[in-house]
């Protein structure tokens, strides 16, 4: 149970996302390029204070890293091209059918059982998201084109945890981490020349090396770790967490209101979040886990 609440933390602590963005001036693709950029280094620069550079080194799955990368860099710049098309609603509906995906397809593609917790948690997790995603929206502004790219921000975020799974039997978590930011960022570095404010001044600069150094870096090293301790079912599940979080952060640090909606779907969320952590069982990958690699 104790990885389940792990995987519950970290959903939570990721509301924190929400109020950073929220405060920073400069333009999505902008805050993509910096958190993917400053996670890499920091990987690296952990790497380097540990003297395990060689951990960085990936001597296989060189293809299937690089994947995860542009799977990853693909995902962000779609949920944020959903939020521009429509409204955050829509982003948010859309993209968080993920756990739907990964509650179908993990079973045939992972040594994974089909988790009837799972499913059960879904019903009202799916529910109180709907309810805090359309609170306070008149008009959601659904444009096929959003939805499109919402639900494109869904396969490739359910790809992405499906791959890193894959992955972490393989390689180092460090390993996996650092190239996947590498080749992200590249693939999002063209994004900064469609306007926008592209550079961080004063305050935002601090801002900006938080979301990359701890809520990337750092929180991604945990997610990927707990893909070893955790289902992908239960984690994707446990996700849910993170608007509700999002959104009592924001009534606490700025002030923003929480009505009804938002308290009833908190509720239905973090009871559902509770179903997974008290009576979903943590599963370990089958295959076994290589050796870390000798200190050069």
């Amino acid at each position: 149970m104790r990885w389940n609440v792990a995987a519950a933390a970290l959903s939570a602590s990721a509301g924190f996302i929400a109020v950073i963005v929220d405060g920073v001036d400069l333009s999505a693709g902008a805050l993509v390029f910096y958190r993917l950029t400053l996670a890499a280094l920091a990987v690296a620069a952990g790497a380097a204070l540990a003297r395990r550079l060689d951990i960085l080194r990936a001597p296989e799955l060189r293809g299937r890293v690089a994947l995860l990368g542009v799977i990853l860099g693909a995902h962000w710049l779609l949920f944020f091209a959903t939020i521009k098309l429509s409204s955050v609603a829509v982003a948010v509906l859309t993209t968080y059918t993920a756990p739907l995906l990964l509650a179908a397809v993990a079973p045939l593609v992972l040594p994974e059982r089909r988790s009837r917790v799972v499913l059960l948690a879904l019903v009202p997790a799916g529910a109180g998201l709907a309810l805090i995603a359309l609170a306070g929206e008149e008009g959601t502004h659904a444009r096929p084109l959003a939805i499109a790219a919402g639900l494109g921000a869904a396969v490739t975020y359910a790809g992405a945890v499906i791959t890193a799974k894959q992955l972490t039997v393989r390689l180092q978590v460090p390993t996996i981490q650092f190239w996947v930011y590498v080749v992200a960022a590249a693939l999002t570095a063209p994004f900064l020349l469609l306007g926008g404010e592209v550079v961080p001044r004063g305050s935002e600069i601090a801002y900006v090396l938080l979301l990359g150094v701890v809520f990337t870096a750092l929180g991604g090293l945990c997610f990927v770790w707990l893909l070893r301790k955790v289902t992908t079912q239960a984690i994707s599940t446990l996700g849910y967490l993170e608007p509700v979080s999002a959104a009592l952060l924001a009534w606490a640090i700025l002030g923003q209101e929480v009505g009804w909606a938002v308290l009833v779907g908190g509720v239905l969320i973090i009871g559902a979040g509770l179903l997974v952590i008290l009576y979903e069982p943590a599963e370990a990958p089958r295959l076994e886990t290589p050796p870390l690699p000798a200190r050069e």
